[in-house]
């Protein structure tokens, strides 16, 4: 038993209110338990209670035992004088009184032992997710809407984090916009190598050397410390001379080649083929920025990242290294990949700065165009006769994994608050 269990039960009612009466036996009834309180003072607000027949308006605090409340010092703190009911699971006889020495009815709570048991079941639980032996019992549609919620959660999280990546930008959707592709490019495996390559390029640089493919790439492989110091061949060494020139320019200074991955990975995956294919979608005409606002379908997203790097990418996955012939343009998986994780945070994100709904369902709306991603954590939801039907609601199992799951957050989850009620 918690805390946080008591105030769960209070907070929805599940205690035998026919039997609900104070330590010196007046009646309680609970016309409304209060807004639960997350921050200092007490647990609820506004509660609305008829005590002994009369009605009382204040707020709730919750105990385990009634000495908790001279243990943390409420009688000397005056947020808790608008207390009027002292909700306990023991009561040892410990008298509750405001700052002004008022006294404050004292409730000891009763509820169904299986509640507080199939509490303890969830918190024990060392299952994928806690709920796992409880799961059959939850209502499908209760689930799904749950999802939605979870969905838009963690669209928020991540329209949170384009706002931080704006502000870096000073505000410039352009560059957000980069900052998110280059980790995007990652792909996961190199997506931090990535993102520190993005912080080690200055600002505008791509932007004043976007027309020419070459100098890009050679920015982008020569910054990610991946060129090498020996020409190989001929577009090896036009790529060395142009970085020579770019770094004494912007006083540069490449990473170390040891933070790029490679072991166990397909060639068409090395970062020096991504690299090469992101400087081919920051080579194109017009402002990206734009472009990706306009996105209605994912249709749309593979016109603008369905893009192939130079032709000298046909025949090589490293600067100076020929290799059999094979076109080097982006897959459908990778741009659905973009989609979800650049594309979406990005119109949900433009759509709440600018407070144009139709952007916020948009970026709904293209995540349910993609097939739900296919990983452990959604085979273990699989495993448990939960089955994604589009990047939407697999997104919302990860978050629901991560963010509640993983942090035995049952009391705050939509599946969990069924199981207990």
């Amino acid at each position: 038993m918690d805390e946080q269990l008591l105030q769960f039960i209070w907070k929805f009612g599940l205690f035998d209110k026919a039997s609900a009466r104070t330590a010196t036996g007046e009646r309680i009834e609970v016309q409304s338990p209060g807004a639960q309180n997350t921050d200092a003072g007490p647990d609820f607000g506004n509660a609305r209670l008829t005590i002994g027949g009369v009605q009382w308006a204040g707020s709730v605090e919750v105990h385990l035992r009634a000495s908790d409340w001279q243990r943390h010092s409420h009688q000397a703190d005056k947020a808790y004088d608008s207390v009027i009911l002292h909700v306990v699971q023991h009561n040892d006889c410990a008298p509750a009184r405001t700052s002004r020495g008022v006294a404050i009815p004292v409730y000891e709570v009763r509820f169904d032992p299986q509640l507080a048991s199939r509490y303890r079941q969830l918190m024990a639980s060392q299952r994928f997710a806690p709920c796992r032996p409880l799961l059959e019992g939850v209502e499908r549609f209760r689930l799904r809407l749950f999802l939605t919620r979870l969905a838009v959660e963690r669209m928020e999280q991540r329209s949170a984090r384009v706002s931080e990546l704006l502000a870096a930008s000073g505000n410039d959707w352009e560059e957000a916009l980069r900052r998110m592709l280059f980790r995007a490019f990652g792909f996961g495996v190199n997506a931090q190598p990535f993102e520190q390559l993005a912080q080690k390029i200055p600002a505008g640089c791509i932007g004043r050397h976007g027309g020419s493919l070459l100098q890009l790439e050679a920015l982008l492989l020569g910054q990610a410390g991946l060129l090498g110091d020996q020409p190989q061949d001929e577009y090896h060494r036009r790529l060395l001379q142009e970085y020579s020139l770019l770094r004494s320019k912007f006083s540069l200074s490449p990473m170390e080649q040891h933070v790029w991955k490679f072991l166990r990975m397909r060639p068409a995956n090395f970062p020096t083929v991504r690299l090469a294919q992101l400087a081919a979608l920051l080579s194109a005409e017009g402002q990206l920025a734009a472009r990706v606002l306009a996105v209605k379908t994912l249709q749309d997203c593979a016109a603008i990242f369905s893009v192939a790097p130079s032709a000298y990418w046909d025949t090589h996955y490293m600067p100076g290294k020929a290799s059999g012939s094979r076109k080097k343009s982006l897959g459908e998986k990778s741009v659905e990949r973009i989609a979800a994780n650049v594309v979406a945070p990005l119109l949900f994100a433009y759509g709440k700065s600018r407070s144009q709904e139709a952007l916020c369902e948009t970026a709904v709306e293209l995540l349910e165009q993609i097939a739900p991603e296919q990983n452990a954590q959604i085979d273990g939801w699989k495993s448990m006769g939960v089955k994604p039907e589009s990047m939407f609601e697999s997104q919302a199992l990860l978050h629901l994994k991560v963010a509640y799951c993983d942090q035995k957050r049952c009391l705050q989850c939509a599946i969990g608050k069924q199981i207990l009620r």
